[in-house]
């Protein structure tokens, strides 16, 4: 199987990556394809779970309010900032 690279400019990038990386033309567009595919899988990813937190968050707010005791009520503080 066969890439044909018609930019000089292109074989002369993928030529010194590979030199510096001391692998073979092939070894480098893998290793180059690899990593994108890795850094484009991460992106979705991370996009996924940001939405998850924001669907999360918007079910949350969505939610009756059963108490009325004030946050510091709530989570023990006292009037002087301590917990009881």
């Amino acid at each position: 199987m066969g890439v044909s690279i018609k930019s000089a400019e292109a074989e002369r990038k993928l030529r010194r990556v590979s030199r510096l990386l001391g692998k073979s033309l092939t070894a480098t567009v893998i290793h180059m394809a690899d990593k994108q595919l890795r850094e484009i899988d991460a992106k979705k990813d991370l996009e996924r779970r940001r939405k998850a937190i924001d669907d999360a968050v918007k079910r949350i707010k969505a939610l009756p309010v059963l108490s009325t005791a004030s946050e510091d009520e709530i989570l023990g503080y006292n009037d002087k900032g301590f917990f009881d």
